[in-house]
C-alpha cells in the first residue's frame, strides 16, 4: 500500500455532490454492438464544430490547434497549462460537457503530486512516496494538481501545514496509481475553489482503458511545435489505435467518417487519440475505434484524401500523406 497523509476535507471544502455532476464516457461494449460490420463511408461533415451549446451548458471552449505557451508558476517546475487552462474555466456547478472538457486536458503531460517530507529522499532511498490524500468517512481521494504553486495554495489552507514537497510524475502512472490503490478518485487542484475537479476511479479506469498507453500522440501535440513534429505524430499513427468520429444519419446527414476540408478543396481524414476528443467536439458523432491496418486500408482506397487531422477540438494538427508512411506502408502488408 501506498503510504499516505491525510489532508482535511476543509482544505478541499467537501467532496460530496457538490464537488461535480457524475462524469460518463462511451462504452466501448456498447459502440460495439452499434459498430457496422463494414468500414463506414468516408464522408464529409462541416469542418466547423456544431453551434456553442445553450448558455446554462456553460460548455468549455475549443482550444487552439497550436499548443500553449510553456509556462512556470515555479521557476523549474512546468505547469500543465491545458488542464489549467480547463480548469479555470469551472465555476459553481459545473457541467458534465465542462469536466470532460478538463478531464480530457487532462490526459497529457503530467500531474504533481502532493507529498509529505521530502520526494527526493524518499525516491533516492528507494521508499514510496507518502502523497497527499483527502479523506471522507470511508473514502479516499488521491490529491494531483496542474501545477508546483496549486500545490503550495493546497498546503496554505492547512490549518497545521507540514513540511511538504512536490513532484512531478506521468498523468498515466498517477491515473494508474488511483485505479490499481484503494481510492475513491482523484482530486485536481483541491484549493482552487470552483476551480476545482474531482473523477471517481470509474471514469480513470475507463479513461484509460480507451486511451494509447504512452499517451504519445497526445504529448507530441502538446509539446512545442518541431519541423519534425508532423513526421513523429505521423509515425505513432502507425503503431498505435485512434478513433474516428462517424455520424449515424440523425437529421438527414449522410452515414460516414468525419472528414474536414481546406479552403483550397483538400479532404483530411478526422482522426482523434481518445473518444473524449470527439465527445468535446458536440456534434453527435459517435467514437469508433480504429486500427492503423484499418486507417491504411481507407487511406489507400480514398487516394484524394490528403491525409489526417488529429485531435480537431485542440490542440490539432494536420498530417499530410507524405508523412504517413508509417500507416500505408500496413496496406500493401494486407495485401501481400
Amino acid at each position: 500500500m501506498v503510504p499516505q497523509i491525510g489532508i482535511s476535507v476543509q482544505a478541499f471544502r467537501g467532496v460530496g455532490a457538490d464537488a461535480g455532476p457524475a462524469v460518463t464516457l462511451p462504452d466501448p461494449a456498447e459502440q460495439a454492438a452499434q459498430r457496422p460490420a463494414a468500414a463506414p463511408k468516408v464522408q464529409a461533415t462541416p469542418t466547423a464544430p456544431a453551434a456553442p451549446a445553450a448558455p446554462e451548458k456553460r460548455s468549455l471552449p475549443l482550444a487552439p490547434a497550436l499548443p500553449p505557451e510553456q509556462t512556470e508558476s515555479v521557476p523549474g517546475m512546468k505547469d500543465n497549462v491545458l488542464l489549467r487552462t480547463a480548469l479555470a474555466e469551472l465555476g459553481e456547478g459545473a457541467s458534465n460537457e465542462q469536466l470532460i472538457g478538463v478531464l480530457r486536458q487532462m490526459l497529457q503531460g503530467h500531474l504533481y503530486l502532493r507529498v509529505h517530507g521530502d520526494a527526493r529522499t524518499q525516491i533516492s532511498e528507494g521508499k514510496p512516496l507518502s502523497i497527499a490524500v483527502v479523506r471522507d468517512g470511508e473514502r479516499a481521494f488521491m490529491l494531483a494538481f496542474s501545477s508546483a504553486i496549486a500545490v503550495r495554495d493546497s498546503v496554505q489552507r492547512e490549518t497545521e501545514p507540514t513540511a511538504t514537497s512536490a513532484v512531478a510524475q506521468p498523468v498515466t502512472a498517477v491515473l494508474q496509481q488511483v485505479v490499481s490503490g484503494e481510492f475513491s478518485g482523484l482530486i485536481i487542484d483541491n484549493a482552487s475553489g470552483p476551480h476545482r475537479a474531482v473523477f471517481p476511479v470509474e471514469v480513470l479506469e475507463r479513461a484509460l482503458q480507451q486511451a494509447d498507453a504512452d499517451m504519445t500522440i497526445k504529448a507530441l501535440l502538446a509539446a512545442p511545435r518541431e519541423k519534425d513534429t508532423a513526421q513523429k505524430v505521423g509515425n505513432a499513427l502507425g503503431s498505435a489505435s485512434i478513433w474516428v468520429a462517424v455520424n449515424d444519419g440523425t437529421g438527414g446527414a449522410p452515414v460516414g467518417i468525419a472528414e474536414a476540408r481546406t479552403t483550397d478543396g483538400r479532404r483530411f481524414l478526422q482522426v482523434f487519440s481518445h473518444p473524449l476528443e470527439i465527445v468535446a467536439l458536440g456534434r453527435g458523432d459517435k467514437p469508433l475505434q480504429f486500427s492503423p491496418e484499418r486507417l491504411a486500408k481507407v487511406l489507400t482506397e480514398h487516394a484524394e484524401i490528403a491525409g489526417v487531422l488529429v485531435d480537431s477540438a485542440g490542440p490539432s494538427i494536420v498530417v499530410e500523406r507524405d508523412a504517413l508512411s508509417s500507416v500505408l506502408v500496413l496496406a500493401i502488408d494486407i495485401e501481400a
